[in-house]
């Protein structure tokens, strides 16, 4: 097992995520760590874990921080004195709880430090021979990074939905009741001390009651009894950044001229416009003709935009905003700062923008889907040209390819699309899709010449596995979950 490194041990950044930590009964209930329970104190197993650390000194409290799974084998647990004294400095650490790993230096836990971790309340899980660490490890990295997603795409579903108010003119208080039920708890704006617009429920007064979380405005200021993690702090920005706009947002020319360049820059897309009809407007934006980057970003973004793109020509369109630049450099950034998905193109001449228009629009629906932003070289990808191809062109892969694997996993309780899926994403390794599916390699050429067998396609031949992955990422894409493979 592995020591401690330099670059494990500095994990405070990660704790705002901790709420979202799977407990030790999530990982008692995975089967593919294989782990059991040797001591539970009550309601240890609720512990939440922020990390695995795998160690064997005999006191790791210098890498400790509190909240990890301490991995060991025991190679420095000898005696009893070794035992009692490892679990008391876990214990003083605060740490989740340890898992020992029997078969490869001891055949079962040592009774020592049995005992010592019933007296200090420190949960023991047990691992078996050949179960590894490091899989503790990449299931604690996958929740969390499940866990930010997660909190990336609400926060981004909020803004475009408050987007979408903001473009129909939605009042402030319209704005804070649409607002209230995805981020919970009471929301106010108020004006020289003044609470002006409401939503949410009332406040109790008993001391248990969360504080309340405030973003200053140039009006007023956003007071919110909701969350004081990080992810609760992000969203109140995004909602105190489209009142903001909301609140200084009354030129209704600006905004007809907005969706009249909208207008004409759907139509240079299509190519139904010369786009020499633009020079007028993006002369007046202070933007040259030679190399021009649009973007594309959710319908209702523009009054967001305009403060933070600077020289741009900023148009609206139903469902959709978009924008020329001169360069890229600030648009992922206005992206992470904002919280909404965007997509750009390459930088191109204005005799090509219709090209640079069909390029954002691409990339803004692979953005929409993985969150954040996405440039030309998303594109480029074999998800970027599917995510552009019209869903009814891909179904005959899912119809001719994964209906028959489906109907034969469901039939007779076998795991031939699992094994298709590791197997692909270990780009056709047969050694490291049996190590992550716990089989022989044999046993993986036998799932793979099934597979053959019942699509007519090969997995071992590079143009069938194309095929095949075209055709369970179109599966994976379909709307009725019903049709997804467990």
């Amino acid at each position: 097992m592995d020591e401690p490194a330099a670059g494990d041990r500095d994990t405070r950044a990660a704790e705002g995520a901790a709420g979202a930590a799977p407990t030790l009964r999530d990982l008692l209930a995975t089967p593919t760590l294989r782990l059991r329970v040797a001591v539970a104190p009550e309601d240890g197993l609720d512990r939440r874990v922020r990390w695995a650390q795998a160690t064997e000194l005999p006191d790791p409290s210098p890498y400790l921080r509190g909240g990890e799974l301490v991995c060991s084998v025991g190679t420095t647990l000898t005696t009893p004195q070794r035992c009692a004294d490892f679990v008391r400095v876990l214990a003083a650490a605060g740490v989740a709880g340890l898992c020992f790993g029997v078969g490869d230096v001891h055949e079962e836990v040592p009774a020592a430090l049995r005992e010592a971790c019933e007296r200090h309340g420190v949960p023991l899980l047990l691992a078996p021979l050949g179960a590894p660490f490091s899989a503790i490890s990449e299931y604690l990295a996958g929740r969390r990074l499940e866990a930010e997603t997660a909190a990336t795409r609400t926060a981004e579903a909020l803004v475009s939905h408050l987007l979408s108010g903001l473009r129909a003119r939605a009042s402030v208080s319209e704005l804070l009741q649409s607002a209230a039920p995805v981020m919970g708890g009471r929301i106010e704006l108020r004006v020289a001390g003044q609470a002006v617009a409401v939503a949410g429920p009332g406040l109790d007064a008993e001391p248990g009651a969360p504080a309340p979380c405030t973003q200053q405005l140039e009006a007023g200021e956003l007071v919110w009894w909701g969350g004081g993690a990080a992810s609760s702090r992000r969203l109140l920005d995004q909602l105190a950044r489209v009142v903001g706009v909301a609140l200084r947002e009354h030129d209704v020319e600006a905004a007809l001229r907005r969706e009249r360049v909208g207008q004409l820059l759907l139509l240079v897309g299509d190519r139904m416009l010369d786009p020499a009809a633009l020079v007028p407007q993006l002369e007046e934006a202070g933007l040259g003709v030679d190399s021009l980057v649009v973007s594309a970003w959710p319908g209702g973004a523009a009054p967001l935009l305009l403060p933070r793109l600077r020289p741009a020509l900023v148009g609206e369109a139903p469902g959709i905003t978009l924008a020329v630049t001169s360069s890229a450099g600030a648009v992922a950034p206005t992206a992470a700062a904002l919280t909404v998905p965007c997509g750009y193109g390459s930088a191109l001449p204005l005799g090509r923008l219709s090209q640079g228009i069909s390029q954002a629009r691409a990339a803004l629906e692979l953005a929409a889907t993985h969150g954040g932003s996405m440039g030309p070289e998303g594109l480029t990808t074999l998800e970027g040209l599917l995510e552009q191809q019209p869903r009814g062109r891909l179904e005959p892969f899912v119809d001719q390819l994964m209906t028959p694997l489906v109907a034969s996993d469901r039939k007779h309780a076998t795991h031939h699309v699992d094994t298709l899926r590791a197997f692909l994403r270990h780009d056709g390794s047969l050694q490291q899709t049996a190590r992550e599916q716990y089989l022989h390699v044999n046993t993986v050429r036998h799932r793979l010449a099934r597979v053959h067998e019942l699509t007519g396609r090969n997995p071992l031949v590079f143009a069938d596995r194309v095929a095949l992955a075209i055709a369970l990422w179109t599966l994976d894409r379909r709307p009725s979950s019903a049709s997804r493979v467990p």
